[in-house]
């Protein structure tokens, strides 16, 4: 089995294990991938989170401690990545991309250029709209809608067209999290159907009852266009069971918009758990496998592998080869 994005709380702040018992936990776990994905540094002290500044007061400092760890990190998974272990687990060197604006975008296609004999792949991700992150908290989320004009079509384009200027430049073998401002959109938020615009008007409906990707035309073309991009360089998206640990009905991306990844590029999904902790190691796989083989009801899934020569490779599996891994019959 595979997972291709993961964190650790030696290099992140909001992460909650070692990375040592990470990969241990997924050594026994039986994996055949695991892929090691920190988040680049970010550069500008605008984005830095609450618990990036608690240690200190000065936000240079915080931001060269970023840095720093991310140093550290491809150091220390380049020991694990070297090291033989039990069950043969490969472990392959990312980073997930910080697409918070255009300066980090551009920012991190030089540093991955930088240490291009290190770092494997990217995943592709965007966590922001309109400067702001979207998956922190409710607050941040609403902060982030409010500067949309208060209007969810108008948030749903400013994020796809960040993710556009991502994938466009940096074209990162795996697009993270493609649904992410679902985190926090509340059930009962009401809004006109026609335009997006939050309204208590008697024609308003709650934002549960809607399509939001088919709702709009600008929003399903803008879809659109991003996996076009994205399968136009041969680029994947993964099923992130980070969703499902959050109590969300369906994992990342949800049903509507995977439709469009099998229509758009080609169904080439890998399987993620992005795990900030070892509990999280694989976390609701299961629910995952039904999600793929019932909902989507795919053909095949993919993965990535280390190249003889460095390269990483991607494969496939046929989905009966993939429902009859050994890996289940351990959950």
């Amino acid at each position: 089995m595979h997972s291709h994005h993961s964190h650790s709380g030696d290099y992140v702040a909001h992460g909650a294990d070692p990375l040592e018992d990470i990969t241990a936990r997924a050594i026994e776990m039986g994996f055949a991938t695991y892929c090691l994905t920190e988040h680049m540094p970010r550069i500008n002290s605008k984005f830095l989170y609450p618990e990036e500044e608690e240690k200190t007061t000065d936000q240079t400092v915080a931001l060269k401690k970023l840095s720093s760890d991310f140093l550290a990190f491809l150091n220390h998974a380049s020991l694990i990545k070297s090291r033989p272990n039990p069950s043969n687990t490969r472990f392959i060197i990312g980073t997930e991309i910080e697409g918070c604006d255009e300066e980090h975008i551009a920012y991190a296609k030089k540093l991955v250029d930088q240490h291009k004999d290190t770092i494997e792949f990217c995943v592709g991700s965007v966590h922001h709209v309109r400067g702001v992150p979207i998956d922190f908290d409710q607050e941040g989320w609403n902060r982030s809608l409010a500067l949309c004009d208060n209007n969810i079509q108008k948030m749903l384009l400013s994020y796809f067209d960040l993710q556009y200027k991502m994938i466009t430049t940096l074209k990162p073998l795996v697009v993270g999290h493609f649904d992410l401002y679902k985190l926090y959109l509340p059930p009962e938020l009401k809004i006109d159907p026609r335009t997006g615009a939050v309204s208590n008007d008697p024609d308003s409906v709650p934002v549960s009852t809607l399509s939001l990707i088919d709702q709009w035309d600008s929003v399903k073309e803008s879809v659109v266009r991003n996996l076009q991009v994205v399968r136009s360089y041969g680029g994947l998206v993964e099923i992130n069971t980070a969703a499902l640990r959050k109590k969300l009905p369906e994992p990342y991306p949800g049903k509507e918009v995977c439709e469009l990844v099998k229509l758009h590029c080609d169904g080439k999904f890998v399987l993620s758990d992005d795990a900030h902790a070892v509990p999280q190691v694989g976390v609701c796989y299961r629910q995952a496998l039904k999600y793929i083989v019932e909902t989507l009801q795919l053909s095949h899934m993919y993965y990535l592998q280390s190249g003889t020569n460095g390269v990483v490779q991607v494969k496939s599996m046929p989905i009966e080869q993939f429902k009859s891994n050994a890996f289940w019959s351990g959950l």
